[in-house]
């Protein structure tokens, strides 16, 4: 990018931070300024993306996958073949459809409702060949960016998943099934023959004359349903954090999140339960996904630099030194004005302020230490960021300790849209907990991980894991408010006041009703969360308990119930199984509702989240080790948890270790990015003797 500057001014062979006072005469003079993008950018962002493609079309139907051979005794490939839920066309239309018309809908609603692309002082310049230029809008050069490096990633995500497949030639659930091996496993008499590798070729060959499904039924890891999919629904995601971010919705955009993943969630769910793939592809894809979603977006679109308010280094200097008369009739710097608009906090109490200037923290609560630190910040704008003299101005990362106050507005609108999302995740939790039925999948008499005996008693009944993961947090947590507010009230420190605005009212709530509100709130809804989460995973996969077989045939032997070794039992019907609206509890609906763990998933949500609040808050330099040994115990009382699943011969080791994994992810993105402004209003400093954050 290149910035066009006007001949025979101030900025002529002139750093940024050479610019003075004195050239602000000529920028008042200057309309405007040219942000010039050349045609050679879109000519060779059309030809990366053309080389992501044929790529991609060569590895899914030209390229051949590696050949492997297989274990008679290997049941993970002998599954029945079952028809897509999800089928192909259908969840790329949702990766790539979706994300689009999200972006695009949202940028053009900017425009329409919000006024985000005002009129700015530079303008947006396409310069074709023969160095003639066309005037774009910002709105343009947006949808473009935003439209080419998501294609990118996705491609790029394609492209990986291809080669993953072939390279590996992992084979499916189903291989057996569709390949019709000759010979056939169950047709081997001898014993070693059975127990042998048996390798393409010389092992055993296809019957199948579908040469497109046997070679389809080799590319098993990843699944290429659930990469690309996690791709668009994580970027996605993160386009609606950093977009949506209008003060007044509250917990409603993140409602918006939790659904995607529900649905991301839902269709990798469903390739289990199909025997399309094993529950590590579709875990390896999701990962893959992500990852590559969170490093297109974050560091190939660096959305900052792609906002409506974006200007060169140049520009934002000088519009920022215009002042006074100069000012008039002009339009400020959008960045500027985002900071003088912004719902940030607004500091009460200190008698100076520089305009457009932030008040830095620092140790000593004088006016004179505040405008010593506003000064520095003025000094070092003449710095480049990264240079050494630039980082000897930072000023120390103390909190002000004085009789300040803190103004957080809350909207009663923000109330009422986090009441409802609320609402809303708790109600889809109880109807997929009590009435939504699991699949009916099916398994193989072999299977001795299904003979366990049935559990007589639960080590950890429901009602301790709801008083260990629910009630226990939130008395920590209201203990540690009430204290620490009782602590800053006393040292007279800096304290948040929230205003709460109704119609022409305007409420002022206790810093620690506000305090609780917030982080009370976001537990709620990230356990709600992650209980529909589970139960969504426990419908969709269907997977048998380990005591299934006992509990539902009343057979404890494999002997006694499997008559051939190879049978598998498709349409059955457990004891005892009813037809009734509402799911019993322990019944035999229950006994197929195993991946992935509630108890873990629920235990881990609960207490990490727990731990994570007090390695946060209680940093306070007396407490010595006890806020790590209650992080340890929050951690091994949630394992234990765990644990018991399986000895309980409840839970397969993988429901519990899947349980805990989401249970951890969704308590850290809660603490992490549902807590706004976590470091302002909620983890207040608690003095000079407290380490700093």
């Amino acid at each position: 990018m290149k910035q066009q500057q006007p001949s025979g001014g101030p900025y002529n062979n002139q750093h940024p931070s050479q610019i003075t006072a004195n050239s602000t005469e000529s920028v008042a003079i200057a309309d405007h300024y040219d942000h010039i993008e050349s045609i050679w950018r879109i000519v060779l962002d059309i030809i990366s993306l053309t080389i992501l493609t044929v790529i991609t079309v060569i590895s899914h139907y030209v390229a051949t996958p590696f050949t492997r051979g297989f274990f008679c005794t290997d049941t993970a490939i002998k599954y029945p073949y079952k028809d897509n839920t999800i089928p192909t066309y259908a969840a790329v239309i949702l990766s790539i459809a979706l994300p689009v018309i999200w972006m695009w809908t949202t940028e053009f609603c900017k425009v329409c409702y919000y006024g985000q692309y005002p009129r700015t002082p530079f303008r947006i310049c396409l310069e074709l060949c023969g160095g003639k230029k066309i005037v774009i809008k910002p709105i343009i050069r947006n949808l473009y960016i935003l439209t080419v490096i998501f294609a990118y990633g996705y491609l790029a995500t394609w492209v990986l998943t291809e080669i993953a497949k072939n390279f590996v030639g992992e084979l499916r659930p189903h291989f057996l099934a569709v390949c019709q091996p000759s010979p056939d496993c169950s047709t081997l008499i001898s014993s070693y023959q059975f127990y042998s590798y048996l390798q393409y070729g010389s092992g055993y060959t296809c019957q199948n004359t579908d040469d497109a499904s046997v070679r389809e039924a080799r590319r098993s890891f990843f699944s290429g349903h659930t990469a690309p999919l996690f791709f668009g629904f994580t970027w996605l995601i993160m386009y609606i954090h950093i977009s949506w971010s209008w003060r007044h919705l509250g917990l409603l955009g993140h409602l918006f999140q939790i659904g995607i993943a529900i649905l991301g969630c839902y269709i990798g769910y469903s390739r289990i339960s199909d025997f399309h793939h094993h529950w590590q592809d579709v875990f390896f894809g999701s990962i893959v996904g992500s990852l590559i979603a969170f490093a297109t977006f974050k560091f190939i679109l660096n959305w900052r630099h792609y906002t409506p308010g974006f200007l060169p280094h140049i520009v934002a200097i000088n519009q920022r030194q215009l002042t006074g008369k100069q000012n008039r009739g002009r339009s400020v710097n959008p960045i500027y004005r985002d900071v003088a608009e912004s719902d940030s906090d607004i500091v009460l109490g200190s008698e100076q302020q520089p305009e457009l200037v932030p008040l830095y923290r620092c140790r000593k609560s004088s006016n004179e230490a505040v405008q010593k630190m506003n000064n520095n910040s003025l000094r070092r704008e003449k710095y480049d960021d990264n240079s050494v003299e630039s980082k000897r101005l930072q000023p120390p990362d103390v909190a002000i300790r004085s009789n300040q106050k803190i103004l957080r507005p809350i909207s009663l609108l923000k109330i009422v849209f986090d009441g409802l999302a609320l609402i809303i995740v708790l109600a889809a939790w109880l109807i997929f907990k009590y009435f939504v039925k699991p699949v009916r999948r099916a398994f193989l008499c072999s299977d001795l991980n299904l003979y366990h005996p049935p559990p007589e008693k639960k080590v950890f009944p429901t009602w301790l894991l709801f008083i260990c993961a629910i009630i226990i947090p939130l008395v920590i947590i209201l203990l540690s408010e009430s204290i620490r507010w009782f602590y800053l009230h006393r040292r007279k420190a800096a304290k948040v006041v929230y205003e709460l605005q109704i119609r022409s009212k305007v409420f002022k709530i206790p810093e620690w009703v506000g305090n609780l509100y917030i982080i009370v709130g976001v537990f709620l809804f990230a356990n709600c969360a992650n209980s529909l989460l589970t139960n969504i995973g426990k419908v969709a996969v269907g997977r048998l308990r380990p005591h299934f077989i006992p509990s539902c045939f009343d057979k404890f032997s494999y002997t006694e119930f499997c008559r051939y070794p190879n049978e598998w039992m498709v349409n059955y019907v457990c004891l005892g199984e009813a037809s009734d609206i509402i799911k019993e509890k322990d019944g035999s609906y229950d006994i197929r509702q195993s991946f992935p763990s509630g108890h873990a998933s629920s235990a881990f949500c609960g207490l990490i989240f727990l731990a994570l609040y007090v390695h946060k808050v209680w940093n306070y330099r007396n407490f010595g080790l006890f806020p790590y040994l209650m992080k340890m115990g929050c951690f091994a009382l949630a394992a234990y948890i765990g644990i018991t699943r399986i000895t309980d011969n409840r839970h397969h080791a993988t429901d519990v270790l899947s349980g805990a994994i989401l249970g951890t992810v969704v308590a850290f993105i809660g603490f992490r990015y549902m807590v706004n402004s976590f470091k302002q209003s909620v983890l207040r400093d608690l003095g000079s003797e407290s380490s700093t954050y």
